[in-house]
């Protein structure tokens, strides 16, 4: 009797808790101040996007709304559905509820580049550096040189995208770089000197099989790799996948969480995602002078290090190339430039082990504003205004 009765309270105190969870049905769009911005942090509201000239988008139950208008807030109802990720597709992608073609698949990014191989044999090389963890889909590389096919002693170069596959800029950023050295290189001298004299590496994506989840319209919000975390043959649940860019050997305990739930989760163990390891390889491989690894957002640029309280021993030389770097970048609103900042050096992400292990002097540059997918002309904006800041890397390879 006293295990029925146990049995009972348990049953409805799992069903008191079920039915106390709100349920997000609501797509709204937020009129806000600074001020309501910042207190709806407090408020628990989950929001779509950042502030964007005085709007932002959020999910919301229907008691969240009613209290956000008995606050004062003014909204403005856009969509209802009892799917939470339709609503953050609508929030995400547009009116469509899919994602812009100017975004690349992967199949279109291996097609291109393939088609640039063809055309320009001597200047590209294109290597499969691994596969990825969950679906074993190949990542590649993609060297840019005057003699691709050989290894010669000259300065390397890398940039990469994508290993948060939410954050689709630094993919486009990275395709456009490739296009533009390789139709450049017969009439502009100054692509023909960097192509030249140094190899030029470019991942477009390291994160394959998040990028698929995506720009395949399945979830906009996807940031992880697929790994299938509690092996139950099913995909995109809440709880799977490992964040990337905590899953590297450097003070990896440190950072990121040891929990599956969080956005930030950083594996079992340092490396023990197939995607951090095919970069890990390629970096030890080509010894890299400089990199940069696109994120998206926030229009900064973070380097190493500020390390309780103490800086990377070469800090005069990568805050003064962190500083060229944000300084050659526009922000949207065009009245400005990026800002430099010093990143921690106890997160577990790619610059710390890259500078810390390597050498390499890599510096993660936080594409865009207030969102991670952006409407076609504000993803040009930002492509066309971030090319300056690779350009002024490659210039760096001289000194």
């Amino acid at each position: 009797m006293k295990k029925q009765i146990i049995f009972i309270f348990l049953t409805l105190s799992v069903a008191l808790h079920l039915w106390a969870q709100p349920k997000h049905t609501l797509l709204i769009r937020l009129e806000l101040s600074r001020a309501q911005y910042k207190a709806l942090d407090a408020m628990k509201i989950k929001l779509a996007t950042g502030l964007i000239d005085g709007k932002a988008l959020a999910v919301v139950s229907e008691n969240e709304y009613n209290l956000l208008k008995e606050r004062g807030y003014k909204s403005q109802k856009i969509m209802r559905s009892n799917n939470e990720v339709e609503l953050y597709r609508r929030a995400l992608y547009g009116k469509s509820m899919k994602l812009d073609p100017v975004y690349h698949t992967c199949q279109e990014i291996v097609s291109e580049i393939d088609s640039l191989a063809l055309q320009y044999p001597d200047l590209v090389q294109v290597r499969q550096i691994g596969v990825t963890s969950q679906l074993k889909q190949p990542i590649m590389a993609v060297k840019i040189s005057d003699n691709a096919g050989t290894e010669e002693d000259e300065p390397a170069i890398l940039f990469s995208g994508g290993i948060h596959s939410d954050e689709l800029p630094g993919v486009e950023i990275c395709m456009t770089l490739i296009r533009y050295l390789l139709t450049h290189y017969s009439s502009d001298a100054r692509v023909r000197h960097w192509v030249d004299a140094n190899e030029i590496w470019l991942i477009p994506v390291i994160n394959v099989d998040g990028h698929g989840v995506v720009t395949q319209n399945i979830d906009p919000r996807w940031r992880k790799n697929l790994r299938d975390n509690n092996q139950n043959g099913i995909l995109y649940e809440e709880g799977d996948g490992i964040d990337l860019n905590r899953n590297f050997d450097f003070n990896w305990a440190h950072g990121g969480s040891s929990d599956p739930q969080s956005e930030r989760y950083r594996g079992e163990y340092p490396f023990s995602e197939s995607e951090s390891r095919a970069v890990r390889d390629l970096a030890l491989d080509q010894k890299f002078v400089l990199s940069i690894t696109y994120h998206s957002q926030g229009e900064v640029v973070y380097y190493p290090w500020l390390w309780r309280g103490r800086k990377a021993p070469d800090d005069a030389l990568l805050t003064k190339i962190a500083r060229g770097l944000a300084s050659k970048i526009k922000t949207m609103s065009g009245d400005s430039t990026y800002v430099p900042f010093y990143g921690a050096g106890t997160v577990g992400q790619t610059y710390p082990w890259l500078y810390g292990v390597t050498g390499d002097f890599d510096f993660i540059v936080e594409t865009g504003k207030n969102r991670h997918i952006f409407p076609a002309d504000e993803l040009q904006t930002i492509i066309r205004d971030n090319l300056p800041g690779a350009f002024f890397m490659l210039n760096q390879l001289d000194g």
